[in-house]
């Protein structure tokens, strides 16, 4: 498997953080490389969380009582679940996970006379990810950094500071769920581009090619997108109860991190400004990341239908009843197999659910400030 031998410096980056995401290559050293680290990530799940409590209670005659709201604690607790359910759904969904690594392989033995494209398609998605995941860290840690002089500046409060410290490397796995998921949306994307690329290249040669050429490679079109559509089932398949209680976590985060920045201008506390609205570019950043590259997706497969159509008007002889039923065929299996990327089917990730999200926190955020102040 050409794609998956240049990913694996990444797979093993997310295995650090307890995302068992397997391979049928595994070595056996490999296998145990990801238990080891599923055993430290479960002790961290259950051990910090316990920490933080106590940390807790013994200060909390110097913590506000706001800041021990139950919002508040439910996300700290939602980070911690979600990485546990993560560590889970991807340790036990192996044969899945091996459906996807087979379906690709089998996609890529189509390239036979386009090899060259798909080595370089294949390169420019890894350079692709490379940068984004090592983006998208710094901005992270510039994020943190920010954290540590806002406390030392506004002399604020250990506890809340000590709370994020420990709980970093949860935050840490839930934002690495999404860059993984963004991993294998990128990989489903560019095979959905070269589909495309090749339907292009299938018209504009269809005056050329002899009735049996353009049989062969309606054929192969046909081949092609069952694979790619069996490709998105099997990633909709091993993506589902953690990112959507990922995706939950996010929301009220989001939606506390907006009120408190409201309360901060309102009230007139710098501290909390800073401290929040770095947090929520980091959390909506994440958030958007993933939700773009869904979307591009979706555009991307939006675009088929028309492109298989467009061969009918390109065939020498319009009235040839085996073009035109295969071409017909071809439309019909577009139709019917659509790409799209879900959780668990409760719903569709695309740039509607960012608009969905954005109305329900309007409503949570105006009770908010009615009831709350």
């Amino acid at each position: 498997m050409e794609f998956m031998k240049l990913v694996k410096p990444h797979l093993i980056y997310f295995r650090l953080y307890g995302i068992s995401l397997q391979t049928p290559e595994m070595t056996r050293k490999a296998r145990i490389f990801m238990i080891f680290c599923n055993i430290l990530n479960i002790f961290y799940v259950f051990a910090v969380p316990i920490a933080i409590t106590v940390y807790s209670w013994t200060r909390v005659k110097n913590v506000m009582l706001t800041e021990r709201s139950i919002l508040n604690i439910f996300i700290y607790i939602g980070i911690f679940i979600v990485q546990f359910i993560s560590i889970l759904e991807t340790f036990f969904t192996k044969r899945k996970q091996f459906n996807f690594w087979n379906t690709l392989l089998t996609i890529e033995k189509t390239f036979v006379r386009d090899k060259y494209r798909l080595v370089e398609a294949n390169r420019c998605l890894r350079w692709k990810i490379t940068k984004r995941l090592i983006g998208i860290t710094l901005i992270t840690v510039m994020c943190k950094a920010g954290y540590l002089v806002n406390n030392r500046v506004m002399q604020m409060g250990g506890n809340w500071f000590y709370v994020e410290l420990m709980s970093f490397w949860a935050q840490e796995n839930g934002r690495l769920s999404f860059m993984s998921h963004f991993l294998f949306v990128e990989i489903l994307r560019m095979h959905v581009e070269l589909y495309n690329e090749k339907t292009r290249e299938v018209t504009k040669m269809a005056r050329k090619y002899s009735e049996g050429m353009l049989l062969s490679e309606m054929n192969l079109l046909k081949l092609r997108h069952c694979l790619i559509w069996k490709l998105n089932e099997h990633l909709n398949s091993f993506f589902q109860w953690a990112q959507t209680i990922n995706f939950l976590q996010y929301f009220f985060a989001i939606t506390n991190l907006i009120y408190w920045i409201y309360y901060g201008t309102r009230m007139g506390r710098i501290e909390y400004l800073i401290r929040m609205i770095l947090n929520l570019t980091l959390t909506v950043l994440n958030l958007v990341h993933l939700v773009y590259s869904c979307e591009k997706l979706k555009q991307e497969a939006n675009k088929t239908p028309p492109l298989i159509h467009e061969i009918n008007h390109e065939v020498p002889n319009p009235f040839d009843v085996k073009i035109h039923d295969a071409v017909m065929a071809v439309s019909m299996q577009v139709q019917h197999e659509k790409i799209t990327i879900t959780y668990g089917g409760f719903f569709n990730i695309d740039m509607s659910l960012i608009t969905s999200i954005s109305a329900t926190m309007t409503t949570y955020l105006v009770i908010f400030i009615q009831f709350v102040g």
